[in-house]
């Protein structure tokens, strides 16, 4: 509509009397929620930040209207495009002041939470109660809220015996393209609490995963489980990469970690590069926190130096309801792992469970570098096939890699008992964004400095991104996080895609909801 800046300017303006505030036009401010961790967006012609889903839906209504194209926003921690403009004068949403933990219903076992809350208050909140959900987000959970970890498909805390943040979900309130709210699973009945996910088709499904494709999520509902008390760790060393393989596959059908987290020997020496671990006061203060006194000790004394940087290395922790059952999966798990690698001490997966949410700031490189990850999932038995050929591309690359100071470090997990995650980290000298600015932690930036803005390493690490992403898909690669970078549409089944698009018609027929992501 050629008239669809002038109604939104009034629609805008509507907006700031009704709400008192909430509406957001500076452009230091749009500069930085039209950024993402690797990318910016075309520019923003506002961002809204409602404090409830009623509030929220009239607004949505009256921009779609307009023609305004509007695009959802949790914690910002994407790195796909997810919520940046595809199209000038959009409208951001911020969903992170709709922040409330509604319900914690431990007799019934599910929590209601607001789509703004971050994963690390959740948890906090649900640990005063004695609960958890069984995935209980990211790495990066201290930033990432509830919804956009939903939008995006979000794995790790939990997800090695539990599997990805879709798996927790009872249901969903969603705010669509209309100005509609619309409610999954069990509480979409009459006099029904959210206690159950399946009544009838599963609804649900359709808006996990959907990077904002199909509405914004507002609430969601969780399930719960007792905390496990009792918890141990695991470090094995492996000299190659298939032997690390088996015993990922292993662990994961046997369903006895909670977490995993391996490094090849690139990232591994890239961690080892970073400030050591006896020297960050806080993180071994969780640690001792978590574990007590000589276990933070003991992680003092041997800091990062334990690690054989030229092998592959696998990190576990291990819960139960009891210091029997804790031990029984540790035995398990050594037995499992027997005749594939050594034992190491374990101090990386200590580290990582006393701070579950400190990851923000490895968005940087040790040296100040710009990182962008690009992952694949795979069936086990097809991950060393996978890792292979991504080696082959990296050797194909190489001189233009040194070339411009481009760099790979390699991150793998498990997602259940079917899924094998390989996440290449690549990482180049370049100034740091709006994004970086606003996040990372300014000590630390000024510790590792800044490389300055180097547009030729920016473009070669952007093809080699692409082609990593490329050679994942011919591998039968499944992603998350897709948002505008992953393929979603390219060979899906005609007829899945028909069911699709038929529903983005129906909720969104102008497409002006999050246009571009997902293909």
């Amino acid at each position: 509509m050629d008239n669809a800046p002038a109604n939104a300017s009034a629609i805008l303006d509507q907006l700031r009397t009704q709400w008192g505030g909430g509406v957001v036009t500076d452009p230091a401010e749009l500069d930085y929620f039209g950024t993402d961790v690797y990318a910016r967006g075309e520019p923003l012609l506002a961002v809204l930040q409602p404090d409830t889903a009623e509030k929220l839906a009239a607004a949505v209504g009256a921009l779609t209207s307009a023609g305004i194209p509007v695009i959802p926003r949790g914690g910002g921690m994407s790195y796909t495009s997810g919520y940046l403009a595809s199209r000038p004068k959009s409208v951001l949403v911020d969903t992170t002041r709709m922040d409330k933990v509604v319900e914690i219903n431990v007799e019934d076992a599910y929590v209601v939470v607001d789509a703004g809350v971050t994963w690390k208050v959740l948890h906090e909140a649900l640990a005063a109660r004695g609960v958890r959900t069984p995935y209980f987000g990211p790495m990066s959970g201290s930033h990432a809220t509830v919804g956009g970890a939903l939008s995006q498909g979000s794995i790790f805390h939990g997800t090695a015996r539990y599997g990805a943040s879709a798996d927790a979900v009872l249901g969903l309130q969603v705010v669509t393209a209309q100005g509609e709210i619309l409610t999954t699973g069990s509480a979409a009945a009459k006099d029904t609490s959210p206690f159950f996910r399946w009544y009838g088709p599963d609804l649900t499904g359709v808006f996990l995963g959907d990077c904002g494709h199909l509405g914004i999520k507002t609430r969601a509902v969780l399930r719960l489980l007792p905390r496990h008390s009792h918890i141990d760790y695991l470090s094995w060393q492996f000299p190659e990469s298939g032997s690390l393989f088996k015993a990922m596959g292993a662990l994961a059908r046997a369903g006895l970690a909670s977490e995993t987290a391996a490094f090849d020997p690139a990232l591994s020496q890239i961690r080892m590069r970073r400030a050591s671990l006896g020297s960050d006061v806080k993180t071994l203060g969780n640690v001792i926190r978590k574990g007590g006194l000589i276990q933070g000790l003991k992680v003092a004394a041997k800091g990062r130096n334990f690690l054989d940087p030229a092998q592959f290395s696998l990190h576990l922790t291990l819960e139960g309801d009891s210091a029997a059952e804790v031990a029984a999966r540790v035995d398990a798990a050594r037995k499992a792992l027997a005749g594939l690698g050594g034992e190491v001490e374990n101090n990386v997966a200590k580290v990582m469970a006393a701070n579950p949410f400190a990851a923000w700031n490895s968005m940087l490189g040790p040296q100040g570098e710009r990182w962008a990850p690009v992952h694949a999932l795979v069936p086990h038995s097809r991950a060393q096939a996978l890792f292979e050929a991504l080696q082959a591309l990296f050797a194909e690359e190489r001189e233009a890699m040194d070339r411009h100071g481009i760099f790979v470090g390699t991150l793998m997990s498990t997602v259940g008992a079917q899924a094998t995650v390989i996440e290449p980290c690549v990482y180049w000298p370049d100034s740091h964004n709006a994004f970086h600015v606003r996040t990372v932690d300014a000590d630390h930036r000024e510790r590792i400095g800044c490389p300055g803005e180097n547009l030729e390493a920016r473009a070669e690490a952007d093809r080699i991104k692409h082609r990593i992403a490329e050679t994942m898909r011919a591998n039968g690669a499944a992603n998350l996080q897709i948002g505008k970078f992953y393929s979603y549409r390219e060979g899906r089944d005609p007829a899945a895609l028909a069911m699709l698009d038929a529903i983005k018609q129906q909720l969104d027929p102008e497409g002006l909801m999050n246009p571009g992501v997902l293909g």
